[in-house]
């Protein structure tokens, strides 16, 4: 086995074996991704002086080279085989001690197998070293280039195993690989209508004829076009019946239960719900990610989503666009949140989420679980049980806690899906962490979404929690979605959407969006 690890698809992450994640300074990473993109291929150091520093001229180009060369061998392993070969004026990384994902990416679609596309499909989490911008043009332009060309063959893999899925009657997973392609191309009118053909061979009606107005609404938005004659054919097929016919197979559906009204994603410390009104930009492909999830917990696929990434990068906002639209769809929220402060406080996120979902309204939600789970409950949240059980001063039993609250998350879901949302796990106490692996190792056959957010720099002072993730990686249902940093020709995507939404807004509310910014700006 390789001693590193280079990860170029999507956010850049450098791990040792044996070992973790190391960290590099930014054109310290440019130059690993450059070198990493064909390992065993030699550079000269005056070409790479000169793509990343050619503005500083060459004697302060090849001093930061040096740096740079300085900063990776100190932080690479000694052991073994040397991660970086130099020799007659000339660096390049060497095959066979460092293992590239995208080398693996590219070998897996030249195999072509379903087994082989389905692991490419995995590996191409984002564009190459996304949101990685260096200042220099030589660069700027080799990565668009290259970017580019990453991303079509990602439509490739995609494209064909799309084909084979929907061939092979494989339903679920050609919806999951549909969803991605539409993030990467959403002009794609083909697979538009391959993804409303899927859904109705679910007996999905509504999702068909919502996938045509998104159809609809991508091309008159991007090309100014209407939807082929083929797209609107089939979309008049399914407004003409009144259901479309369901699989042989039977699915599990979404239907309204006398457990109790529907319990909406409203935050205690907030007035207005979670709603999708304010788009989200720069985050397709996430939450095209998240969506997916979703749709496959309420099938009764269960699904663990990590999100990860830098302080302040968006990961609040992409899980409570998630929320929205979960709330859409008629699926019951549990919010808990773990503060830097409080980790003394043992289970505070879980308590935290049980209350906020208001069961105590609903007390016959828990008819289905044992008394020995009842008293456990009862050590979290004393009113979540009836008035007849006298509270408990004892201790509790982990294990009959940690299995009473995994059976009452299971237990509620068999009404209506659940989407668990647990924030700021890497500040969680040490039992909420392994109440979490916990739950997410029993929920693959229930209806049941769990997301976390996790930032990534904490996780070094977060020792079990890096060990349950290193473990619940090796599930097939669980998915980790990093946030890199938004590249700059989103930063224009940005500005038209605050802009449109400034459009809306009155004089008054237009002069106090200006008063606001000035102040942002001063202050």
């Amino acid at each position: 086995m390789a001693g590193v690890s280079l990860t170029l698809l999507g956010c850049f992450e450098a791990r040792l074996r044996p070992g973790g994640f190391v960290t590099f300074p930014k054109k310290t990473q440019a130059l690993l991704a450059y070198l990493g993109l064909r390992p065993g291929q030699a550079y000269a150091r005056d070409h790479l002086a000169a793509l990343l520093w050619g503005e500083t001229g060459d004697k302060q180009a090849y001093k930061s080279l040096r740096q740079a060369m300085y900063v990776l061998h100190k932080a690479l392993p000694a052991a073994g085989p040397p991660i970086l070969v130099t020799r007659s004026g000339t660096i390049a990384l060497d095959p066979t001690a460092v293992d590239v994902d995208v080398s693996a990416f590219e070998r897996l679609l030249a195999e072509g197998t379903p087994d082989a596309l389905h692991q490419a499909a995995g590996l191409y989490r984002g564009d190459l070293v996304e949101g990685l911008n260096v200042d220099e043009a030589p660069f700027q332009e080799w990565i668009t280039v290259e970017r580019e060309r990453l991303r079509e063959l990602a439509l490739e893999v995609l494209g064909k195993l799309l084909a084979q899925q929907s061939s092979g009657g494989q339903t679920e997973r050609g919806i999951q690989t549909a969803v991605r392609l539409l993030a990467l191309d959403p002009l794609q009118e083909s697979v538009h209508r391959s993804l409303m053909h899927l859904y109705a061979a679910q007996g999905r009606r509504g999702a068909a004829l919502k996938q045509y107005q998104v159809c609809v609404a991508a091309l008159q938005r991007e090309l100014g076009t209407e939807p082929e004659p083929a797209t609107r054919q089939f979309y008049q097929e399914i407004l003409q019946r009144r259901s479309v016919e369901a699989p042989k197979i039977a699915t599990p559906h979404r239907r309204r239960t006398t457990a109790g009204p529907r319990v909406g994603l409203v935050s205690e410390s907030s007035t207005e719900p979670i709603t999708s009104e304010v788009p989200l930009v720069g985050r397709e492909a996430e939450l095209s990610r998240l969506r997916a999830a979703l749709d496959a917990a309420e099938r009764g696929k269960g699904q663990v989503v990590a999100i990860v990434g830098e302080a302040g990068i968006g990961k609040s906002s992409v899980l409570t666009a998630l929320a929205a639209h979960a709330r859409h769809r008629e699926v019951r929220g549990l919010l808990g949140f773990s503060y830097e402060s409080e980790q003394v406080l043992a289970f505070g996120p879980w308590v935290e989420a049980l209350r906020y979902a208001q069961l105590t309204e609903h007390l016959d939600v828990f008819n289905g679980l044992t008394p020995a789970w009842h008293q456990a409950l009862a050590h979290l949240v004393p009113e979540l049980t009836s008035s007849r059980q006298a509270p408990t001063l004892s201790l509790p039993d982990h294990l009959r806690l940690f299995e009473a609250v995994t059976g009452l998350v299971r237990h509620l879901a068999t009404h209506q899906p659940v989407l668990v949302m647990l924030e700021d796990v890497h500040w969680a106490d040490e039992m909420s962490v392994r109440l979490f692996a916990f739950l997410a190792r029993r929920i693959r056959t229930s209806r049941v979404l769990v997301a976390v957010t996790i930032r990534g720099q904490e996780l070094a002072s977060a020792p079990i929690l890096g060990q349950v993730l290193d473990e619940l990686r090796r599930e097939p249902h669980f998915v980790q979605i990093t946030l890199c940093p938004a590249a700059v020709p989103l930063l224009e995507r940005v500005r038209r959407a605050v802009a449109s939404r400034l459009q809306r807004l009155g004089e008054r509310g237009r002069l106090l969006a200006s008063v606001g910014g000035v102040m942002a700006r001063r202050f």
